[in-house]
């Protein structure tokens, strides 16, 4: 299994388990480890946090690999095989259907933004009216929203207005990268 691809997305899981272990740091009893302004660290608060934090790392690395080892195909035909027994309760066949189409999307998606993406920048930098660099985070949020937000709505149009091309491209996408990398 490649190292490289169980390390993709750590920066966001990283973020992730920091919150985790922080929100569950605080006000628990205990022996006082420390005490910053009206924050109070205990033994037992620290511990509760490393260990809950720790079963979440493992969860979320669980998930990764398991999503590299097992195709995407075959864990929602598990999944439908599963909730089979609720059919009469609940849509279960139309729900993993949608899921597997809409997961099949994303490559595509992905590819596209990457795309549009690298066209706009190579226009040149963000500009302000008078010329000189937007420097103002505020300024350069919104103007990254707007960016994404005019990548995606033309996405979603093509999508929804003629599915059957959106869906060969994302197929084309996919032989092509398996072609690029054996």
């Amino acid at each position: 299994m490649p190292l490289k691809k169980i390390k993709t997305g750590a920066v966001p899981i990283f973020f992730f388990l920091s919150f985790t272990f922080i929100s569950n740091l605080f006000y628990h009893s205990g022996m006082v480890i420390a005490v910053v302004g009206p924050v109070t660290i205990t033994e037992d608060g620290f511990r509760i946090a490393s260990i809950r934090t720790l079963r979440v790392f493992d969860m979320v690395y669980a998930a990764k690999i398991l999503m590299i080892i097992t195709p995407l195909e075959a864990m929602i035909g598990s999944l439908k095989r599963l909730f089979r027994p609720l059919q009469r309760v609940l849509p279960v066949h139309e729900f993993f259907s949608i899921m597997a189409l809409t997961l099949q999307c994303f490559p595509v998606l992905k590819q596209k933004l990457y795309d549009r993406y690298s066209e706009n920048t190579k226009q040149g930098p963000g500009t302000s009216k008078s010329g000189e660099r937007t420097r103002n985070i505020i300024s350069n949020f919104r103007t990254s929203v707007a960016l994404f937000a005019s990548f995606m709505i033309p996405l979603f149009v093509e999508s929804m207005t003629d599915p059957e091309k959106f869906f060969m491209t994302t197929k084309l996408t996919t032989e092509d990268r398996k072609e690029r990398n054996p």
